[in-house]
């Protein structure tokens, strides 16, 4: 029976989102620490809003709180390793 399910997996497209989030987030700390100046990070920060504004118009918003809740996790884990 073929598979009916839609490709990409919302999951997928909702992981993909968190992924490039985590990566605009990485690049403003840098630049933060760089001391790049805050107009240059605007585009970064729209493109973030963008981001967060595809999760709800793309229905994506259980996936993305179900990766979300299982990332807090993970780092809530390493943080009582370390």
């Amino acid at each position: 029976m073929p598979d009916s399910t839609p490709y990409p997996h919302p999951q997928d497209v909702a992981n993909l989102i968190l992924y490039v989030q985590t990566e605009l987030a990485l690049f403003e700390q840098v630049a933060a620490q760089e001391g790049i100046p805050p107009a240059t990070l605007r585009p970064i920060q729209r493109s973030q809003e963008a981001l967060r504004r595809a999760v709800d118009q793309l229905e994506l918003r259980d996936w993305y709180r179900e990766l979300t809740h299982g990332f807090r996790d993970q780092l809530g884990r390493l943080e009582e390793w370390l």
